[in-house]
């Protein structure tokens, strides 16, 4: 099981975004091997269906997310999360979906200009002199801001994180997309410090 999206699989090349050559060399391993993929979170944590929280600051339907999940190599199935009935029932109105529908075409052609500010996680930022992994954390708290219970946990098991940030500058000379990262990392701390208090605060009451 794989969590598989486009809101983890683009970086930036020659002024548009193409496919990741590491998760392309991932998923033609897997192929190669004959290990089948299954694919969590093709939503990207509900991220990809709000243009609001959408890194390519546009939305992708169901069916799209869906479609994109199913077209990488060695995916076998996809299994997106539902909560309730209509959830389920958003989910299989994939099958009666035209092919012009499931189209996710669009993500190659926007221009960088269009996600300025942004972070899609490309990791273009690196290396960190502190040794953070500045696109997870910053992939962990939009998650955990659009209500994924497990994106606090997988921030939590980094070895280094928005604390160990030491405000160099270094990422933002390298970023493609002019994110503000020092803030961004200022913003996850803040964030994750909050969540772990009140927990805490929540068991005591218990």
């Amino acid at each position: 099981m794989f969590s598989l999206n486009a809101a983890y699989d683009f970086e930036p090349s020659r002024g548009k975004l193409s496919l990741s050559h590491e998760r392309i060399e991932l998923y033609r391993e897997c192929e190669k091997r004959n290990i089948g993929i299954t694919v969590m979170k093709p939503y990207g944590g509900g991220q990809l269906l709000n243009a609001k929280t959408s890194p390519f600051r546009r939305n992708m339907t169901i069916s799209q997310c869906i479609q994109y999940a199913l077209d990488r190599p060695a995916v076998l199935s996809c299994l997106p999360g539902v909560r309730s009935r209509a959830d389920l029932e958003d989910v299989l109105k994939y099958y009666s979906a035209s092919g012009e529908e499931r189209y996710y075409s669009f993500i190659g052609s926007l221009p960088h200009r269009d996600i300025q500010g942004t972070c899609i996680y490309c990791n273009h930022c690196q290396p960190c002199p502190s040794g953070i992994d500045i696109g997870s954390v910053n992939k962990y708290m939009d998650l955990a801001k659009v209500g994924d219970e497990l994106a606090k946990n997988h921030y939590m098991k980094l070895s280094k994180n928005a604390n160990d940030c030491i405000e160099c500058g270094a990422c933002e000379k390298n970023c493609p997309f002019h994110v503000e990262i020092r803030s961004r990392m200022r913003e996850a701390k803040n964030y994750f410090e909050v969540k772990i208090t009140q927990n805490t605060e929540d068991d005591f009451n218990e």
